[in-house]
């Protein structure tokens, strides 16, 4: 009886590792693959059940006020192809990321780098997010996803800037970005001929130069912030696949006493 209850507790821990090491590839295959982590939300690659979702936020009018240089919510068929035939191309290239609620998992938004231009400064790239989720807005969502946007701009895409445009009513919007350390380098006018309105847009900038002498990073102290994280994150994916690696040795080791268990028994009762 002793033997019995041990193997089945054996068949249980292992049955239960294996479920951790295959919960990771379940969850990137449903929600998408995990690109950056903050305290409040991470960066996935999308997955074609965004769409939705995504839909959903760009029929929203206040959204549109918000986002659109049109100002006018996009029709189902017009959100379809735009998720279909830039959103799902530009994430799976790695410049455009579902951005979920670190607690809940629940997708609330999307963000981009897109229109990359090269100049004797280096290369920069045009950053876009959407909150489309308002029950969370307010709530330093928005402002942590760029930060981790800007972070992978900097850190991955190897930008020497990130640019962006947004509307001067959006003022939410404007203190966020102030937050992560964008400075405003101009403004414009554009005519919204259907609204018959003008529409004042804000250029806003930010160096990688800029962003890593801010005084408060992510938390990383001053002489880790001067130069890319890519040694950093190869570091910690060698000691997740080590970890990795010292579990499968363990399973290997139990089976094999098991086996040479049974062969005893075996020769005993012989």
């Amino acid at each position: 009886m002793p033997g019995m209850i041990k193997r089945w507790l054996r068949r249980r821990l292992e049955g239960r590792e294996a479920e951790e090491e295959a919960e990771p590839e379940i969850e990137s295959r449903e929600r998408g693959a995990l690109v950056r982590k903050g305290r409040l939300v991470t960066l996935r690659a999308h997955v074609p059940g965004n769409r939705e979702s995504f839909q959903r936020w760009y029929a929203d009018p206040e959204i549109a006020g918000l986002l659109r240089h049109d100002l006018e919510p996009l029709t189902s068929w017009q959100s379809r192809g735009y998720f279909d035939s830039f959103i799902l191309p530009s994430s799976a290239r790695g410049t455009c990321f579902a951005i979920h609620e670190r607690k809940t998992k629940r997708l609330i938004g999307t963000t981009a780098l897109t229109d990359r231009v090269g100049s004797g400064d280096g290369v920069s790239a045009l950053f876009r997010i959407v909150i489309g989720e308002k029950d969370v807005w307010g709530k330093g969502y928005g402002t942590e996803a760029t930060r981790l946007m800007v972070e992978e701009a900097f850190d991955a895409m190897g930008l020497s800037a990130v640019r962006l445009e947004v509307f001067r009513h959006n003022t939410r919007a404007i203190a966020a970005y102030k937050r992560v350390g964008f400075e405003v380098t101009g403004e414009h006018t554009e005519w919204v001929a259907r609204k018959k309105t003008e529409l004042r847009v804000m250029e806003m900038r930010l160096t990688r130069e800029a962003y890593y002498a801010t005084a408060d990073v992510v938390g990383r102290p001053a002489a880790h912030r001067d130069g890319p994280m890519r040694e950093e994150r190869r570091e910690r994916r060698k000691a997740r696949e080590s970890a990795r690696a010292k579990r499968r040795d363990k399973r290997t080791d139990r089976a094999g006493e098991a086996t040479d268990g049974a062969a005893g028994a075996r020769a005993a009762t012989d």
